[in-house]
């Protein structure tokens, strides 16, 4: 999935509160969490770095999924 995919994704849901994206790692502004990924993959998406925040977006967005269910 795309960085545009992704940011299409998350424009316009409902977002809890907080959210754990794994055993022991909590989000607790998911807004804050999502401008600060989206930015920083925007502006250095040719980093390897960016990887890591990706991953974290994908993360989010099976979660979300899961909540669905």
């Amino acid at each position: 999935m795309s960085i545009e995919e992704l940011e299409a994704y998350f424009t316009g849901i409902n977002l809890p509160e907080q959210i754990e994206l794994e055993r022991g790692v909590m989000v607790m502004n998911l807004p804050l969490f999502l401008e600060s990924h989206l930015t920083y993959i925007k502006i250095n998406h040719e980093l390897r770095s960016a990887e890591v925040f990706i991953h974290r977006l994908h993360q989010l967005k099976d979660r979300l999924e899961e909540l669905k269910d």
